[in-house]
């Protein structure tokens, strides 16, 4: 008599070969051309159809007409269960851009994804030659200079009352350097610039506000109160269409002309998906537009690009970019 645990391996590899196949077929098949594709009896094809339904919530459909099965959402897919190269490559490359921002409990979750990942690939692929070709874990790392970590219990608090909770956190103010308690309603979280922030509706303030997670120092979901307010539209939740910046100051829309190497090299940066290029002079001086949120915070980021800096509009941008300089003159001595 077959093994209970071997029998439920074998059901659940002919469900990802049935997955896969009618992924790739979407005018279906029938039960009997399934079990030739899977190498199994028509009675496991049953049991993996059951499977896929009950614990995947595929979206399976039986024409009884044709006595095909067809897969409704030709994009379904389960990557820890039935992952694909590809699902394994873009989870190594998730996993080195969080590992800057995220604490070491977290990435060590995140890295027992990729293994879980890998071991699926290997199981639905058969044995393996010591030379085949795999994605390996730390093929990919990442450096974020501006990052700050966060406390993955913290997030995943947050992630959790997202839209459906009342949140007391208590906060401290870089700017304001204060520490205080604030009544929240969580939208969203956004990682910007190597920075975790927020979106939330303010009880305290009475209107929306965004926060960097890394000043959040306690939280604690309020069970006995829910939502007042409505998430916002996608395009309007970070207080606009898209555009540059987190906080709101100032918006509007930038024209920048940077020259020489500094210019070619802002032209692979992608700073807003609004963000217009053209070169003014081809490969010397570009010319970009784009829409900001915030005046101060691309302000800061145009001085990092002082060296090939040759035009700034509007004006009040040019004056905020001007006053950061002066002022750093100041303090060195050097104005």
């Amino acid at each position: 008599m077959a093994d209970k645990n071997d029998s439920s391996k074998t059901v659940q590899q002919t469900a990802r070969t049935i997955l896969r196949y009618l992924r790739d077929n979407p005018e279906g098949t029938t039960k009997d051309n399934l079990s030739k594709r899977a190498g199994v009896a028509p009675v496991t094809v049953q049991r993996a159809l059951k499977f896929m339904r009950e614990e995947w919530d595929a979206p399976l459909e039986f024409h009884h007409g044709s006595k095909r099965w067809r897969l409704l959402d030709a994009k379904f897919t389960l990557p820890l269960t039935d992952p694909d190269p590809e699902d394994l490559t873009a989870v190594v490359f998730a996993s080195a851009l969080l590992a800057p921002v995220g604490d070491e409990e977290l990435n060590m979750r995140v890295k027992r994804l990729i293994e879980q990942m890998d071991d699926a690939l290997e199981e639905s692929s058969g044995p393996k030659s010591k030379n085949d070709a795999k994605v390996r874990p730390r093929s990919v790392t990442a450096t974020v200079t501006t990052g700050s970590q966060v406390d993955y219990r913290m997030v995943s608090k947050l992630l959790l009352a997202i839209g459906s909770g009342v949140v007391r956190m208590e906060y401290e103010s870089p700017w304001a350097n204060t520490h205080k308690t604030y009544d929240i309603e969580p939208w969203q979280i956004r990682i910007h610039d190597g920075q975790m922030y927020m979106r939330a509706y303010s009880r305290t303030h009475g209107e929306p506000r965004s926060f960097r997670v890394a000043q959040v120092t306690h939280a604690r979901v309020l069970p006995e109160e829910s939502p007042r307010e409505a998430v916002p539209a996608k395009d309007e939740l970070w207080g606009g269409g898209p555009a540059y910046g987190i906080d709101w100051d100032r918006p509007g829309t930038a024209v920048v002309q940077l020259r020489g190497g500094v210019a070619r090299w802002v032209a692979r940066m992608m700073w807003d998906p609004g963000q217009e290029d053209r070169w003014i002079e081809e490969g010397e001086l570009l010319e970009r537009r784009l829409p900001y949120h915030s005046c101060r915070e691309l302000a800061r980021r145009l001085l990092f690009h002082a060296d090939g800096l040759e035009k700034i509009e509007p004006e009040e941008l040019r004056d905020e970019v001007v006053a950061f300089s002066r002022g750093l003159l100041e303090r060195l001595g050097a104005g």
